[in-house]
């Protein structure tokens, strides 16, 4: 089985933030288009127990940015797709449909997309640039 990287399991992790603070059952709610029931319902098998988060979720919650919560979540959807091959495809579902989020800079006067020398002076750039 190959392994899933990081970065595409890192979209993942504020749907499941976002699903957890929602609560399990508005899932289809949460994401852009919907979900199959299979899909659902392999999330809440391995994230919520009783419609509650379990440790896991929970710890990644209170700590969205710790890198070793966000390994155990990825562990837990690893071996659930080693367990069972099946799983990987409502993986794919959800990577697919989860909104994706991407850094954007639009019409900003603070961007240098080259190198700066100010040959020992002053430099600035934004708005008062050139007064």
């Amino acid at each position: 089985m190959p392994l899933i990287t990081t970065a595409a399991i890192a979209a993942l992790y504020p749907f499941l933030i976002e699903l957890a603070k929602k609560s399990a059952e508005k899932v289809v709610d949460t994401s852009s288009e919907k979900l199959t029931e299979g899909s659902i319902d392999w999330l809440k098998s391995l994230f919520f127990i009783n419609n509650e988060p379990k440790n896991a979720l929970k710890e990644l919650i209170d700590a969205p940015e710790d890198k070793e919560r966000q390994n155990v979540i990825k562990a837990i959807i690893e071996n659930s797709i080693e367990d069972n091959p099946e799983n990987d495809k409502f993986l794919k579902e959800i990577l697919n449909r989860v909104p994706k989020t991407e850094t954007s800079i639009h019409k900003s006067k603070n961007v240098n997309t080259g190198n700066v020398n100010t040959q020992g002076g002053n430099f600035r750039i934004g708005d008062d640039y050139g007064v």
